[in-house]
């Protein structure tokens, strides 16, 4: 049987530090009323976690992880969404305005990279 689960990913881990350092926060704090804060964000970024890695939508969380690493990483090229089927195209960087041409659809368009 083939596992269709999304698992740990870049995203995912870096939601499992920030909840950590919330937890942490928590314990830090002195006044209970400004302790409830940090521990529900630290449930909800647990929870959405546990939630991404479980998730059978494998294409939509490579999508959010993507992006997500996107952020950090320069990789030398460009990310545009195709206006028809929304699939991710990538291009190279620094090429001025170019048309791009969609593989999955062959929608064409133009941006400046």
């Amino acid at each position: 049987m083939e596992n269709k689960r999304n698992g740990l990913d870049a995203l995912s881990f870096a939601l499992i530090i920030l909840a950590l350092v919330f937890a942490i926060l928590v314990s830090v704090l002195s006044d209970p009323l400004i302790k409830v804060i940090p521990g529900l964000i630290s449930v909800l970024l647990l929870v959405i976690s546990i939630f991404r890695m479980l998730s059978l939508n494998t294409a939509r969380r490579r999508y959010e992880n993507d992006r997500f690493v996107s952020l950090f990483k320069s990789d030398g090229f460009k990310r545009f969404s195709c206006p028809k089927c929304k699939t991710l195209c990538r291009v190279p960087r620094g090429k001025g305005k170019i048309k791009i041409r969609c593989p999955k659809c062959g929608e064409e368009f133009i941006r400046r990279t």
